[in-house]
């Protein structure tokens, strides 16, 4: 029989039955798979939430719930930099051919704080080779400048004589920088250069 007359005696057949309509598996189908393809897209966009740059990627022109969720989680990110900026520097950092010597690196491992902790400075070690010295401890704080960059200040509170280095960040360019104010023995810069690494 023709696909119309089945859906009419199927619709008979429930009416009869139960006294009520419900519609079939058949008709029922482009509901449910409304609901599951809105499931998978929540899933994915949450998915993508923890980086924006590639919910950017993902959208497609013209999809405005799309538009909204993106300027959502960027809005979002805003709000992290202004109340902690240092959390922008979580992460392992590395400057490769450090300080004018050749092939050495000189990293810099920035830890996140606490959920329940202030945020106040996060911690962060510096670690170079050991003929260089050990590794050190900073409590490192950040204070955005005019230009739309973050001054940095390294503080090492557990030295004998605690003391601090000045350093920059660039949002745009992801340098970070620290200036230790005096060359390492046999080293012709002052300035280490980090970026971020995938070590």
């Amino acid at each position: 029989k023709p696909l119309g007359s089945n859906l009419r005696l199927l619709r008979f057949r429930q009416h009869s039955e139960h006294g009520q309509y419900r519609p079939s598996l058949f008709e029922a189908m482009p509901c449910l798979l409304k609901k599951l393809l809105t499931i998978v897209a929540l899933c994915t966009m949450t998915a993508l939430s923890e980086d924006p740059l590639v919910l950017d990627d993902a959208c497609v022109l013209g999809d405005g719930s799309c538009g909204l969720e993106l300027l959502q989680l960027r809005a979002a990110s805003k709000l992290v930099a202004q109340d902690c900026p240092e959390r922008q520097l979580v992460g392992k950092w590395a400057d490769e051919d450090a300080l004018g010597f050749k092939t050495i690196t000189v990293k810099l491992d920035v830890q996140a704080p606490a959920d329940s902790a202030s945020c106040d400075f996060v911690n962060a070690d510096l670690i170079m080779p050991p003929y260089l010295g050990p590794p050190m401890r900073y409590q490192v704080t950040m204070t955005p400048t005019e230009d739309g960059k973050y001054k940095v200040k390294y503080y090492n509170a557990l030295a004998n004589l605690p003391y601090s280095h000045e350093g920059e960040f660039d949002p745009k360019t992801q340098l970070l920088t620290e200036d230790l104010g005096h060359p390492m023995p046999g080293g012709t810069e002052t300035v280490l250069k980090f970026f971020k690494s995938s070590e």
